[in-house]
């Protein structure tokens, strides 16, 4: 059954009683978790979210907006993604805009660079309940979801309410195909609810396809993170020159590559690690000291140290300048099996990038990168290093790897006007 149109209505239809029932297993596998997620949620709060997060994940965010336009984002690479298009959308009168994140860092950098009079608010976790509260506050006419945020209970209460589901630069890693079937069904089932999807490359396309998506309800339109962000040139932050920044790592990535590091003797250049996850620099710090590096914390106030030393950017909202002040960007989240981080940021900032082997998350703009003669892919962490130092030791390459990133999306940069005429043509009542 695919999601009614927005004409259609939800007369004769409660708010109280679901129609569009979720798969058995998942809803057992939702309730099974209830408790679990309730403590993780409970953690989260104290930890970054606060009471903000609290009710917002269980749909008490006191948001009360009418006939809005909802896009939601998962964290912060999806909201970068996001920007342009939430600008694209208010500037040609398409509003109200409701923005959600599931994360408080999401939530931090969308309440910063959304437009001016959208609400944004935190996603309910996906439950009945909070799932109920979170549609009756918020009451949007139409469903926005960038990439692939499948969640059955959410998708199932739109579908009662009538409310469009159009999935934005949607995309399927390798991984939802191969995953157990009872999830690969409850995928499905999410897709059969979703009025169009908007895919960001032939592939995806066809995976969509492979989960059931009929030829009618798929477009592929591009990938919406080459859009160009708008707003003021980024500010670069030079901690020391010339730095090699390692982007967005994750846990062990750290170890590894300051341990590349040194075996390279990169004594006449810093090494600054800007972790994806920033409350772990405490704990990187220590791991790293303990091995007998030299680091400095930019949190702690800590100004960076000699030529071969380790500074570690625990911050937030400072990756984007760390990016235009660097000589060299490694991305994160590629030398273990996490998929990779977004490379399209050092790209558009006009940076040589090198990564490690694991970039499926960012297949299509690996692929795009790395054909442009733009990007350098690497087994390993010592291979990474080395990559690295050599466009240290070559300015003019690491110059022309730049160049070449950023003509590519400069090329692409129309990428959010293109969105905007393909949501128009999938839910026309969009503009009304």
């Amino acid at each position: 059954m695919v999601a009614p149109s927005l004409q259609a209505g939800a007369q004769g239809r409660s708010e109280s009683v679901p129609v569009s029932r979720p798969p058995l297993r998942y809803r057992l596998a939702s309730l099974g978790l209830a408790l679990p997620l309730a403590g993780y949620t409970l953690l989260r709060t104290a930890r970054d979210g606060g009471p903000d997060y609290l009710r917002g994940r269980y749909g008490f965010s006191g948001a009360r907006t009418r006939n809005a336009v909802w896009i939601h984002c998962a964290s912060v690479g999806e909201v970068a993604a996001a920007v342009p298009l939430l600008r694209e959308l208010d500037a040609h009168g398409i509003g109200p805009l409701l923005v959600s994140t599931a994360t408080p860092t999401g939530q931090h950098r969308a309440r910063a660079q959304a437009p001016a009079g959208a609400t944004v608010v935190y996603l309910p976790v996906d439950r009945p309940g909070p799932v109920r509260r979170f549609l009756a506050g918020t009451r949007p006419r139409v469903a926005l979801i960038l990439e692939t945020e499948l969640w059955p209970h959410l998708f199932g209460a739109l579908e009662d309410r009538a409310i469009p589901i159009v999935l934005v630069n949607g995309r399927l890693s390798p991984r939802t195909l191969e995953a157990p079937d009872w999830w690969r069904q409850t995928a499905a089932w999410c897709l059969q609810r979703v009025t169009r999807v908007l895919a960001r490359s032939e592939t995806d396309a066809d995976r969509f396809r492979q989960l059931g998506v009929e030829p009618d309800r798929l477009e592929v339109v591009g990938n919406l993170k080459f859009a160009a962000p708008g707003g003021a040139p980024i500010a670069a932050i030079a901690p020391g020159s010339p730095f090699v920044l390692a982007a967005s790592t994750h846990d062990d990535e750290e170890l590894q590559l300051a341990r590349a590091w040194a075996n390279a003797g990169s004594s006449g250049h810093l090494l600054v690690i800007a972790p994806r996850h920033p409350e772990r620099g405490a704990d990187i710090a220590s791991a790293l000291s303990a091995e007998g590096f030299d680091v400095r914390r930019r949190s702690q106030g800590e100004p960076a140290g000699p030529p071969g030393s380790i500074y570690l950017a625990d911050t937030l909202g400072e990756l984007t300048g760390l990016i235009a002040g660097a000589d060299v960007v490694i991305m994160g989240g590629s030398l273990i099996p996490r998929g990779g981080q977004n490379v399209l940021e050092p790209a558009r900032a006009g940076r040589a990038i090198v990564t490690g082997p694991h970039m499926y998350n960012f297949a299509d703009e690996t692929e795009r990168l790395e054909a442009a003669g733009a990007l350098l892919r690497r087994a390993d962490a010592t291979e990474v290093i080395a990559a690295a130092a050599g466009l240290l030791n070559t300015p003019n390459e690491a110059r022309r790897m730049g160049e070449a990133a950023r003509a590519l999306m400069e090329r692409e940069a129309d990428m959010a006007e293109r969105y905007r005429h393909a949501l128009l043509k999938a839910v026309p009542a969009l503009s009304g």
